[in-house]
């Protein structure tokens, strides 16, 4: 599916939670009060050839909408997979924090272009009672195709927060993993880690 990874990119990326103001919004409101919030920050088209003059005002923009209610630890361990197990803390900690930079710099221009307004949450109110995990339903329209989107969201000692999203059935974590894995088996995971950083600069 060629439009996966772009789409699913666009998608983690553009689900910011704010939550300031209401740290009791369900995980469906989470998705529909951060589009509101993302559309506001990246301002009219104006600002938005500005920010993609000013790269690293855009990739703060991003990382202080995501970070807070993005699980990327739990992102990090599913994509090493067995090779979780077998890393230090500090291996974990840089190819976490690595993987979760590469998506910013990666797709943040893509943002501009893309309206994130046009992503519709088909789930409403759910009681969350008892839950561990649930899945959120949506579709966003893209190039005139109505695309479905689950979002896996899991309750953590810090809330709900989300790690995952299915673009028609493909999964974020699982694509990447096929990736990484792949990469870590001819290189190691010491080269991936630092080509993961070397993108930070």
């Amino acid at each position: 599916m060629k439009i996966f990874p772009l789409i699913s990119l666009i998608v983690l990326l553009s689900i910011p939670f704010v939550l300031e103001a209401n740290d009791n919004l369900m995980p469906y409101q989470m998705i529909t009060t951060s589009i509101d919030s993302m559309t506001k920050r990246l301002g009219d088209e104006d600002n938005k050839k500005r920010l993609a003059e000013n790269k690293d005002e855009l990739y703060q923009i991003i990382d202080e909408t995501l970070s807070p209610y993005f699980q990327k630890k739990y992102a990090g361990r599913l994509v090493l997979n067995n090779y979780w197990k077998q890393s230090s803390k500090s291996q974990k900690e840089r190819f976490t924090e690595g993987l979760y930079q590469s998506l910013i710099r990666s797709y943040a221009l893509t943002m501009l272009n893309f309206d994130v307004s046009k992503i519709k949450v088909i789930s409403d109110s759910i009681n969350l009672e008892g839950l561990k995990n649930l899945t959120i339903k949506s579709e966003v329209e893209y190039k005139g195709e109505l695309i479905p989107m689950n979002f896996s969201f899991a309750n953590f000692k810090q809330g709900w927060m989300f790690y995952d999203v299915r673009i028609e059935g493909v999964s974020y974590i699982k694509n990447y993993r096929n990736q990484f894995n792949a990469e870590i088996s001819a290189n190691g995971l010491d080269s991936v880690i630092l080509r993961l950083e070397s993108l930070e600069n």
